[in-house]
């Protein structure tokens, strides 16, 4: 059932110091590139996307389901609560967020999504999206009709792999946060994971603009903005990192995941653990 829309953001009081405000949530409908068709086979991103490992005729058969891409503006939406669901959206360029916001009005941080990455995967089953996608820069995202891609897969296994992928990715990343952590492992895990993810689009894992405001990370770490801001000085002092308001830089990554690993659920099951270089060790 949708929850109403009248957001009191949650988190506590932004951070002056930070000089991030989020940008104000409108309603202008998303602009579609009429005259882009979007290409599978040269997108950088392919490897991270729906259609990797795909033969090359398979390919050109997946392109042509691929309609259009679209083009947010910050605080634009990609789509609402209660809108029914018809496609899944890959991220081509910028960052969104989903939330929700609950009856009393605050509203709730459920995830980031980042350039590669798929959106709208919750709104399989109920067949109706519980959550607003909103840009929180601008950002494009390629369409992508759920009942033609799904019934591509049953033909080709391969693809059948990547959706497969894709609800498990969804999962770890919707319960990656769960349990009893320190603020200072929640925030720790958040610039890794963020890192992580910018290393996959191929930028830097050490270098990061952040797309979302210190209150959209407290947000959605389940903490107050004045803990985070506290934690980033504190962890700036320690040598961890430098911050300047969005503009983030990892001084000292394998300290951050020193921090953050016991919410590696890697570590946890005693199998590959994720580096905060990327890399991959082996217990």
């Amino acid at each position: 059932m949708p929850w109403s829309r009248n957001i009191k953001p949650a988190g506590g009081n932004a951070d002056p110091a930070a000089a991030d405000s989020q940008p104000s949530v409108t309603a202008t409908p998303i602009r579609s590139s009429s005259s882009i068709k979007p290409r599978c086979g040269t997108c950088i991103l392919r490897p991270h996307c729906l259609p990797a490992g795909l033969a090359p005729e398979q390919l050109r058969k997946f392109e042509n389901m691929v309609q259009q891409f679209a083009t947010l503006k910050p605080g634009e939406h990609l789509f609402r609560v209660g809108d029914n669901f018809h496609s899944l959206y890959a991220v081509r360029s910028g960052c969104l967020k989903t939330c929700a916001v609950d009856p009393n009005g605050r509203e709730h941080v459920l995830n980031f999504h980042f350039v590669g990455e798929i959106i709208g995967i919750d709104a399989i089953f109920p067949e109706q999206h519980f959550a607003d996608a909103i840009a929180l820069v601008e950002s494009s995202v390629c369409h992508l009709p759920y009942r033609a891609i799904s019934q591509f897969a049953r033909e080709v296994p391969e693809l059948q792999v990547q959706l497969v992928r894709a609800l498990s990715r969804h999962v770890f990343s919707m319960t990656s946060i769960s349990g009893d952590f320190s603020a200072d492992e929640r925030l720790a895990a958040f610039l890794v994971m963020v890192g992580a993810r910018n290393r996959l689009a191929g930028g830097s894992a050490t270098e990061m603009q952040l797309a979302m405001s210190r209150q959209d990370i407290a947000n959605y770490l389940r903490l107050a903005t004045e803990t985070v801001s506290r934690i980033l000085a504190r962890f700036q002092k320690s040598g961890l990192l430098r911050a300047n308001r969005r503009q983030i830089t990892l001084l000292n990554p394998d300290g951050l995941y020193a921090i953050a690993e016991c919410m590696n659920p890697y570590s946890r099951c005693g199998i590959n653990r994720r580096r905060a270089d990327g890399g991959t060790t082996r217990n």
